[in-house]
């Protein structure tokens, strides 16, 4: 099973599942496991993807995979048993703005293991999985993958569920083996056009405007409907139905008048509590007028935009607690509004063929950055060989194999 669970999370189960003593074989040479490709319908659809474009980016990325293999911390896999897989990745065109899936490039990833050797006993065998199976960190190549998604940031609060291809931009951090790092990826690329451009400020108040009228009116239709189901409780004809439920269940039971006084008794304490709940003013009351409160000053913060304003880039600020504040134009606002952004459909380059990687980007490799995980040095497979892997890599041939 392929799995980024930590290392400790194989030993647990192992010694569950098998009750016996797990031996690392850190010194043996290890197979590097056959490749595998994996571009399921859905992703292929999704892309409009003709069959002979997905073999074109398997082979592609086979090329990526044969530079991975040539880095000489992983070139002999010692103490581990390599792996490479890649995966052709569907397109979600449904978020405004977003092209559909044949107007852009292929996209999808290269995985790479390093699955620590290991022996154990069942049914008194030994047993390995040099072949397959096991548990590690994973070290993942993104091929033209420039999505919010891929760089970890937050989504700004206020836009719920939804479908944005925006994101707050991600921030810059230091290098590692020489490639720039941009929120929790390393991005390697030829093309330095820009990987996101500016989200309109009007564009950003949208769904927060959505989200607050869906708020309000449900509040306001649920509110309405208590009332009038509260009102109906209240009628002749419904008490007079609740007691002769009461006097039918009594019939049943040895202390029945004692049961009717217990209901009787609820009764009114359920229509004093209900009466109190649904009154002008309170809680029910006061929460759609929160929701509605809260409607309209989005609503009248939108209607104020000048048409400079609404197509101005905007920025996000999550320590503000006014509206106006936490969502305005990213000029002359304070540094800790950081900026709303798109991705940048243009940054790829049209002539080439779609199956061409034009950008990579590092992914699931800032876990092995931790301090933690740094203090990990036993050459058991898992971040302690990614780390060695990625400083060892030839990355002038990666950016060598772009945009070919």
């Amino acid at each position: 099973m392929r799995s980024s669970a930590v290392l400790l999370a194989l030993c647990a189960s192992l010694v569950l599942t098998v009750s016996a003593q797990v031996r690392y074989r850190p010194t043996e040479t290890g197979p590097w496991r056959p490749w595998s490709f994996t571009g399921i319908a859905s992703a292929r659809q999704s892309r409009g993807a003709a069959a002979a474009e997905v073999q074109a980016f398997q082979a592609r990325l086979q090329e990526l995979a044969a530079i991975v293999k040539r880095a000489p911390a992983v070139a002999t896999p010692i103490g581990f048993a390599g792996e490479l897989w890649g995966a052709l990745d569907g397109h979600d065109g449904s978020a405004p703005g977003q092209p559909a899936g044949r107007a852009v490039p292929l996209a999808g990833r290269l995985t790479f293991g390093a699955f620590p050797l290991i022996e154990f006993e069942r049914g008194g065998r030994k047993v390995n999985e040099d072949l397959k199976g096991g548990e590690t960190e994973l070290l993942q190549f993104a091929v033209n993958q420039i999505d919010g998604s891929i760089y970890g940031t937050s989504r700004p609060q206020g836009w719920g569920q939804t479908q944005l291809a925006a994101f707050v931009e991600p921030a810059a951090g230091s290098p590692v083996a020489g490639q720039a790092r941009i929120g929790d990826v390393f991005v390697v690329r030829k093309n330095q056009k820009p990987l996101w451009v500016p989200f309109p400020l009007a564009d950003a108040l949208a769904p927060l405007l959505d989200e607050r009228r869906a708020l309000y009116e449900q509040r306001r239709d649920a509110y309405a409907k208590a009332v009038a189901e509260f009102a109906e409780w209240q009628t002749p004809a419904a008490r007079a139905a609740r007691r002769a439920d009461w006097r039918k269940s009594a019939a049943q039971m040895p202390n029945g008048a004692a049961f009717v006084e217990n209901m009787e008794k609820a009764d009114v304490q359920i229509e004093a509590a209900k009466r109190t709940q649904l009154a002008p003013g309170g809680p029910d009351d006061k929460g759609v007028r929160e929701a509605e409160r809260d409607f309209k000053d989005a609503d009248g913060l939108i209607a104020a935009l000048s048409p400079e304003a609404r197509s101005a880039p905007s920025c996000y600020d999550d320590r503000a607690t006014r509206l106006g504040d936490r969502f305005r134009r990213k000029d002359g606002a304070p540094a800790s509004c950081r900026a709303l952004v798109t991705p940048n459909w243009d940054y790829f380059d049209p002539k080439l063929p779609r199956s061409a990687p034009q950008v990579v980007m590092i992914a699931a490799f800032t876990r092995c950055l931790t301090r933690e995980s740094l203090a990990q040095t036993a050459p058991r497979g898992g971040c302690v060989i990614n780390r060695t892997l990625v400083d060892s890599m030839d990355w002038d041939a990666v950016r060598a194999w772009l945009d070919r």
